[in-house]
């Protein structure tokens, strides 16, 4: 009895997850955690879920899908939390809200910043991104962040991203210019291009 009210419990918890997506490539060890509940080894075609924190160690990274086709890429011993996930084709409500705690990322919006921009965010501890449907490349920790917009994959549209805390906000709207927020009591920089090796490293941090 007390195995079958076991097993029914963990059911319940699985059932009450909001699914959010699947790993498309994984690499090292990642791990997803919901809560206080204990963390899961994420795989290739596992199932990740709203609310969970998704930590890679170190020589680690890993390839989100969202199921409105966002794509989201985190580097080694990166953290990221996502807050909202929410898509349901041709309706209202859509929405989705993640933070990066720490590392490097890389993200190409999906159906959800491309039906209504203002329904997603990434946000920083220092800054939050606005999105205007982009492809967008940085890397963050507890004080600090760099943000640099990159050519869009669609190459038709237009691409964009304001980035903003308290402080100050900046629009970024030239691939490969970026801003810079040095300490948590500071602004964004003014949009800048970025040097090459900058970009570069970044990407192959992922």
């Amino acid at each position: 009895m007390i195995s079958l009210l076991l097993c029914f419990c963990m059911n319940g918890v699985v059932q009450a997850a909001e699914r959010a997506g699947t790993v498309e490539e994984v690499q090292g060890t990642v791990r997803a955690q919901t809560g206080e509940e204990t963390p899961r080894i994420l795989e290739k075609g596992a199932i990740f879920f709203v609310s969970d924190k998704i930590t890679t160690e170190a020589a680690s990274s890993v390839k989100l899908l969202f199921d409105d086709n966002t794509s989201f890429d985190i580097g080694n011993e990166s953290e990221l939390v996502i807050d909202k996930f929410s898509y349901h084709k041709a309706e209202e409500g859509n929405s989705f809200s993640s933070r990066i705690l720490k590392g490097t990322f890389r993200f190409v919006t999906g159906l959800i910043a491309r039906e209504k921009p203002e329904d997603m965010e990434v946000k920083t501890n220092v800054a939050v991104i606005g999105i205007r449907g982009t492809n967008v490349i940085g890397e963050a920790t507890a004080t600090s962040a760099t943000i640099i917009l990159l050519e869009p994959e669609d190459k038709s549209r237009k691409t964009s991203i304001q980035v903003a805390n308290q402080f100050g906000s900046v629009i970024i709207d030239q691939p490969g210019y970026g801003t810079e927020i040095p300490d948590e009591h500071s602004p964004p920089s003014p949009p800048r291009r970025m040097r090459l090796q900058t970009i570069n490293n970044l990407i192959r941090s992922l």
